[in-house]
């Protein structure tokens, strides 16, 4: 219920948007670093004393909408559509000098929709800030009971005519990361980016 009612709101918007604005768009593609913010199901793990859960990478494809005002007004927005991959890790030891009793390379496919608010601030550069529906539809590893976030997102871009250049920090708000082991798990990500608009 909740998914379906992100996606109505954004469709909503996007066609709003359309409406009333003149649209770039193009290819997007990203890949950065990420950690994790978790907590230990202590009654599960309550004789081990060393534990690692280590966010690692994410890449990401996609195409990306920008609806530039028709007035005056410097504030535009893109929506992006994306797919991607996330790669964390876990394990879990006795102790330090000990194999892990359990460990885990875990990857997370994903897809996602990125909607953003933006204002420039000088020639190319602009700063923006937004939210990405995202749902996790396969988990490899250490899997997970849930599979939703909504992340809220920040960025800093250059436009450079031929193609943009952005810096994006991702914050999850939920516990996309819910296991035997793990009480809860949300994702922390630094992304890079390329839009090549066409």
């Amino acid at each position: 219920m909740k998914k379906n009612f992100v996606l109505m709101l954004t469709a909503f918007c996007a066609l709003s948007l359309s409406s009333h604005s003149q649209i770039k768009s193009g290819l997007v593609v990203g890949a950065g670093l990420g950690n994790i913010r978790a907590n230990i199901n202590t009654a599960t793990l309550k004789n081990t004393n060393f534990r690692e859960i280590n966010g690692r990478s994410n890449v990401s494809v996609g195409y990306r909408f920008r609806f530039l005002s028709l007035t005056d007004s410097p504030l535009f927005f893109d929506l992006d559509a994306n797919a991607g991959l996330k790669f964390w890790h876990s394990a879990y030891r006795r102790s330090y000098r000990e194999p892990a009793i359990y460990e885990a390379s875990s990857k997370y496919y994903f897809v996602s929709l990125n909607g953003m608010a933006a204002y420039p601030l000088y020639k190319g550069l602009h700063i923006g800030a937004g939210v990405e529906p995202t749902y996790y539809f396969r988990q490899e590893g250490e899997s997970s009971k849930n599979a939703f976030d909504i992340p809220l997102v920040g960025r800093i871009a250059y436009d450079f005519k031929l193609f943009e250049v952005g810096l994006s920090y991702k914050h999850g708000l939920m516990n996309v990361i819910k296991t035997d082991r793990i009480s809860s798990g949300k994702f922390r990500d630094w992304r890079l980016s390329v839009w090549i608009p066409f």
